[in-house]
């Protein structure tokens, strides 16, 4: 059983505190390489645990008691969803525990439709849970100086404990979230709201009706689930009244996690936000963190904690990326899966590029290392505009983005013309002539190639008419 078990409430802040200081002083340069030892190590456990694991390894050519420190982490197999859960059963998977001791189960999202992976929580895992995510949240939002609550609006039944916060897990309910927000938020110092790009305009749209007054109740927001492009964030801002340049406390951050590993695998700070929108009008910053002097849609900049997890970036291309694989080091996983390649485009980013970025765009250098993300491999066909390009367009024009839902479908015609389909929040909408000019002007000003662009009433949208906001959406149409 964990000490933090027996830890009284009210020393966890003072531990928090001397925990994230002791941090901030170790060299990243030590992190790394402790993070890169600890990936072995766990491919070690992984052998000795896993029936799935050890014979992925021997079909390498690799013999299971062999490995070691003296082990070439590049050398081992890449674990994909294909060649682990969709090949092995969950008993040769995960190590042997009674299922007495596990306590919560976890799953991807389901989003290729064909199957699910699982990332399994002992009972001893989940009682000591909630330490890292107030950690996380003590170092972002400061909630121990201020009474918090936080409202979860993620769907699948992604939910997370805390001894810090309140915390009202309603999922996709606006209705719900607004009413708490209302209600029972102005009791507290400060609130907290978790969403994804798409259900938050649900939530904004309820929040207007219901009376939410949004900075009254000091509110941030955390978004999961799908990349946040700059303009969307400037979007979300605006219909909260944040000033994200100048507001010293209320933020809009993402998050980036996989079902199979984990939570809040990556995320965005302060620093690292400053240095994503510096990208869109300073060009040297944007070509030290992405290796580009610009374009429609800048990668999302994040942190992650070396001390959690191993990121590799795979096969990468010569501004650097590829893509990402991560080894967790938990060494008492049920379900080990060393480098595990996630889908996602990114590249690690120097701390000497960083500090420069940081210079020049004229705030502190993020403390821990930095990954840049472009986002799904798949969601970045070729000859087409990527999904974080459109949503780009979408936000751009907050006039215009009133009257979408930010739900699309983008495909090929038989004619191998790009078409993309934008549902609106009206049927008015969907017949405003002038709304799909407007967005034409903008697709000719920011696309690479033609693009047909049609609008769509919402119950006339084909792809999930009534979004149930349940599953993650697909914009790009599948390949026959």
């Amino acid at each position: 059983m964990s000490l933090l078990h027996f830890l009284p409430g009210a020393a966890a802040p003072l531990l928090r505190r001397l925990l994230l200081g002791y941090a901030r002083r170790i060299d990243v340069g030590r992190m790394l390489a402790s993070s890169r030892r600890g990936a072995i190590q766990a491919a070690v456990q992984a052998a000795r645990h896993s029936a799935a694991y050890r014979a992925l390894l021997q079909e390498h050519h690799i013999e299971p008691s062999t490995l070691g420190t003296q082990t070439d982490l590049s050398a081992l197999p890449v674990l994909t969803k294909a060649n682990t859960f969709e090949r092995f059963t969950l008993e040769q998977l995960a190590r042997p525990t009674p299922t007495t001791e596990l306590a919560d189960v976890l799953t991807s999202s389901g989003r290729s439709g064909r199957s699910f992976g699982f990332r399994l929580t002992t009972r001893a895992q989940h009682e000591t849970s909630w330490f890292d995510i107030d950690l996380g949240l003590q170092d972002m939002f400061n909630i121990d100086q201020y009474a918090t609550l936080l409202v979860n609006c993620l769907p699948m039944g992604v939910v997370f404990r805390s001894r810090a916060v309140a915390v009202a897990n309603v999922s996709v309910r606006e209705d719900m979230a607004c009413s708490i927000l209302r209600d029972v938020g102005p009791r507290f110092g400060q609130t907290l709201l978790c969403s994804d790009p798409l259900f938050i305009r649900r939530v904004l749209d309820e929040a207007r009706i219901a009376g939410v007054d949004w900075p009254a109740l000091n509110t941030s927001v955390i978004m999961g689930e799908e990349v946040l492009v700059e303009a969307q964030r400037d979007y979300i801002a605006a219909r909260m009244g944040i000033d994200l340049d100048r507001d010293p406390h209320r933020m809009i951050g993402s998050s980036f996690g996989v079902g199979e590993l984990g939570l809040n695998l990556l995320f965005e700070t302060r620093e690292t936000i400053r240095l994503r929108r510096a990208m869109r009008a300073q060009a040297e910053v944007a070509q030290l963190l992405s290796g580009t002097s610009g374009g429609s849609s800048m990668p999302s900049v994040f942190c992650f904690s070396p001390m959690r997890c191993h990121i590799e970036v795979l096969h990468p291309d010569l501004d650097g990326f590829g893509e990402l694989c991560f080894t967790m080091l938990d060494r008492h996983a049920i379900i080990a899966l060393p480098r595990y390649a996630s889908g996602d485009m990114g590249k690690l980013v120097s701390r000497e590029h960083v500090a420069r970025a940081a210079q020049l765009a004229a705030t502190d250098a993020p403390w821990l290392p930095v990954v840049a993300v472009k986002g799904r491999i798949k969601d970045r066909p070729a000859g087409m505009p990527s999904v974080e390009s459109i949503k780009e367009l979408i936000y751009l024009d907050h006039a215009l983005a009133d009257q979408l839902t930010g739900a699309f479908r983008i495909d090929k015609d038989e004619a191998g013309s790009i078409r993309l389909t934008l549902q609106t929040n009206s049927e008015r909408a969907a017949q405003d002539a002038r709304l799909r000019q407007q967005l034409v002007t903008l697709g000719r000003s920011r696309f690479s190639v033609p693009v047909e662009i049609h609008l769509l009433a919402p119950f006339e949208f084909p792809h999930r008419p009534v979004l149930d906001y349940e599953r993650k959406f697909s914009y790009i149409a599948p390949v026959h």
